[in-house]
C-alpha cells in the first residue's frame, strides 16, 4: 500500500489564499461594469492619452468649438437669381433762387422753376429787411411745392408801412432716374 501524506495546515491555507486572490482578479477582468460608473473623478491625470482611443471613434460633438480645424473650401456654387432693379438715383443737385424787388410793397409773391430736365426736390422762402424805423413787421404766409415743378412763396406785412424789403425763392432740383 502506498503511503499519501496529508497536506500540512500551512499549505492548505496559502493555497486557498492563492485562490481567493486569483478568482477576484478573474471576476474583474472578466465582469462588465456598469454604464457610466466611470466617468472624469475616477480617471488619473493623462489616463486617456490618444492611443487608447479607438481611431475615428470621436464625433465633432466631443471636442469644444475651435478645437477641430477647418476643412478645405468647398466649390463654389451655381449663381443666384439676379433680383429686381432698385429705383434710379438722383444726380446733379442744384440750388435755384429768385429774389424780389425791394419795395414796401405786400403782399409780395415769388416762385422759382427747375431747370428744364431736372425735377424739384423741395425749396423754401427767406425775407429779406425790413428796412424802416419803427421796424416792419414782416412774415411768411405761404412756402410750397407746387404740382408743375415750381416752388412758391408769400411774404406779407402784418401792417402797411413804408418800409422796404423783399422775399428771396429758393429750389432744389435734381435730376432723376
Amino acid at each position: 500500500m502506498i503511503s499519501v501524506r496529508r497536506p500540512s495546515p500551512a499549505l492548505v491555507i496559502s493555497c486557498v489564499a492563492l485562490a481567493l486572490a486569483l478568482g477576484g482578479t478573474s471576476f474583474a477582468a472578466v465582469s462588465a461594469l456598469p454604464k457610466n460608473s466611470v466617468g472624469t473623478p475616477q480617471l488619473k491625470a493623462s489616463a486617456v492619452t490618444s492611443a487608447k482611443v479607438k481611431n475615428r471613434s470621436l464625433l465633432r460633438a466631443d471636442f469644444a468649438s475651435g478645437q477641430l480645424p477647418a476643412g478645405p473650401a468647398g466649390p463654389a456654387g451655381p449663381a443666384g437669381a439676379a433680383g429686381p432693379a432698385g429705383p434710379a438715383g438722383i444726380s446733379a443737385v442744384e440750388r435755384v433762387e429768385t429774389t424780389t424787388v425791394i419795395n414796401s410793397a405786400s403782399p409780395k409773391t415769388a416762385q422759382m422753376a427747375c431747370p428744364a430736365g431736372k425735377r424739384l426736390l423741395g425749396g423754401g422762402a427767406r425775407l429779406n429787411g425790413p428796412n424802416a424805423s419803427p421796424p416792419v413787421s414782416v412774415a411768411i404766409q405761404a412756402s410750397f411745392p407746387d404740382n408743375d415743378n415750381i416752388y412758391r412763396a408769400i411774404g406779407r406785412e402784418a401792417v402797411a408801412t413804408a418800409g422796404t424789403w423783399s422775399l428771396t425763392v429758393f429750389a432744389v432740383c435734381a435730376t432723376t432716374g
